[in-house]
């Protein structure tokens, strides 16, 4: 049996300490120029906020691919690649879904 995770338990962050949080890691990963964070950072908290408004998975979906687009066009080509590899990667904490077969 599994448990549901409660939304108190987990301290929220503001959609400034979420887009902070998100840049700082990119950073790590791609080595940014100081304009590309400045950048980057709007865009992580341009869809912070608008996850606050409405967090349905289609829209959630739609976010993140938009998101990913307006990174892609602040990067280089080699941090592109990088990005993109990265993404492909499974993360080691996360549970890989399942395939399930129709009618199963």
């Amino acid at each position: 049996m599994g448990f549901a995770q409660n939304d108190e338990s987990r301290p929220s962050r503001t959609p400034e300490e979420e887009a902070q949080k998100q840049t700082e890691m990119l950073n790590r990963e791609l080595s940014l120029t100081e304009q590309q964070r400045d950048t980057v950072y709007k865009i992580h908290l341009k869809y912070a906020v608008m996850r606050q408004y409405s967090n349905t998975r289609a829209e959630g979906l739609q976010r993140l691919n938009d998101m990913v687009q307006e990174l892609l066009n602040v990067m280089t080509p080699e941090q592109r690649e990088k990005f993109l590899n990265k993404q492909i990667e499974p993360h080691p904490r996360r549970v890989q879904p399942r395939l399930v077969r129709a009618g199963q």
